[in-house]
């Protein structure tokens, strides 16, 4: 909500008749906005757009929505949209510093969420036509917990003729365990992915690791899922596999957020999180920040499964010599095609 006529007086925001506290002062946002553009100047890694947005963040300090920001929240979350605009992985948050939380109240972390939750892993089942299926929401942190899980998932679809990995509604997670994963789909020592650090000015390389805990794949079809809600890890996995021709990307383009963040204090109970590193593909020397992973069949988040099932059927039927299994795969065929069929009025 915009006003024209507006004074404040002893912390309220005094509108005409109205009286609107105000949690947060000017003065105090725009403290919190010139730390925060001093953390982006010395923390983030895309180092060619820093001017970019410190000149965003100037033009923001002056609009009506900064001076409109009546809470903390507010605040935060307009910081958060305005960066977002630069690079998805930015964040701004604010915590009620003199409020006790209570344990319910705090936020759970992602990765205690995964551990908490089967590594992330919702659904593994082999289809009709043995065509394999693994829906995870996560990459969840590399621990004996977690490695046992993805080797209970992997053995289980080891034996499918077509394997779809679903990360529609993957948010991502640990970078080892993209190196993991991948392994059980590639040659040992495949490189995948390095990661730039901007603060050491170094780089760490990935490479698919030399001994998993089961056997390793190399031919069976793969499809992966995706939606404009599969980011970050999820991503880099849907990226590398696309690269290096491995799997078949069916869905939508993907979020855009291909670098790794670290939350900065601001003060007043405002921290950041702020990207502080950058993937590089070793095939395209470049990643999928902003314009997320395009893929090979384009189709709604809604429709991707059965388009990508109904792929997966076709490549095994024309190497199938089963006639058991070829009869399952036309039944199967034939009931997707009558899924397609519009309604009669």
């Amino acid at each position: 909500m915009k006003f024209k006529d507006k004074i404040i007086l002893g912390g309220c925001l005094v509108i005409l008749s109205p009286l609107v506290c105000a949690d947060i002062s000017y003065d105090d946002r725009a403290t919190t906005l010139n730390e925060l553009n001093k953390r982006i100047k010395q923390q983030y890694v895309e180092v060619n757009k820093l001017d970019e947005i410190s000149n965003a963040l100037a033009n923001l300090k002056s609009s009506s929505a900064f001076s409109d920001s009546q809470s903390q929240e507010q605040f935060a979350s307009l910081l958060t949209k305005e960066l977002q605009k630069f690079d998805k992985h930015f964040s701004v948050q604010w915590r009620n510093q003199n409020k006790k939380h209570t344990h319910s109240a705090v936020r759970e972390s992602w990765f205690a969420k995964l551990s908490r939750k089967n590594s992330g892993f919702n659904r593994v089942e082999i289809l009709d036509g043995n065509v394999g299926y693994v829906d995870f929401w996560g990459f969840d942190a590399l621990s004996k917990d977690s490695k046992k899980i993805v080797e209970g998932v992997m053995g289980f679809v080891s034996s499918a003729d077509a394997l779809i990995l679903d990360l529609r509604k993957n948010g991502g997670g640990s970078a080892e365990m993209v190196q993991l994963i991948s392994s059980y789909f590639l040659k040992p020592n495949t490189h995948l992915n390095s990661m730039y650090w901007r603060t050491t000015d170094s780089t760490r390389e990935f490479y698919t690791l030399n001994n998993i805990a089961g056997p390793i794949n190399l031919t069976t079809p793969i499809y992966i899922l995706t939606s404009s809600d599969t980011f970050s890890a999820a991503e880099e996995f849907a990226y590398n596999l696309k690269h290096l021709n491995r799997a078949t990307l069916v869905g939508e383009i993907t979020k855009g957020g291909a670098n790794p963040w670290q939350f900065y204090e601001l003060g007043q109970g405002f921290r950041a999180g702020i990207p502080i590193a950058k993937s590089i593909n070793p095939i395209t020397k470049t990643n999928w920040e902003a314009v997320g992973v395009k893929p090979h069949i384009e189709a709604s988040s809604d429709n991707a499964f059965d388009v990508a099932y109904q792929s997966a059927l076709k490549k095994i039927k024309n190497a199938a010599s089963n006639e058991h299994q070829i009869k399952e795969i036309n039944d199967k065929l034939t009931e997707l095609s009558l899924d397609e069929q519009p309604l009669a009025d």
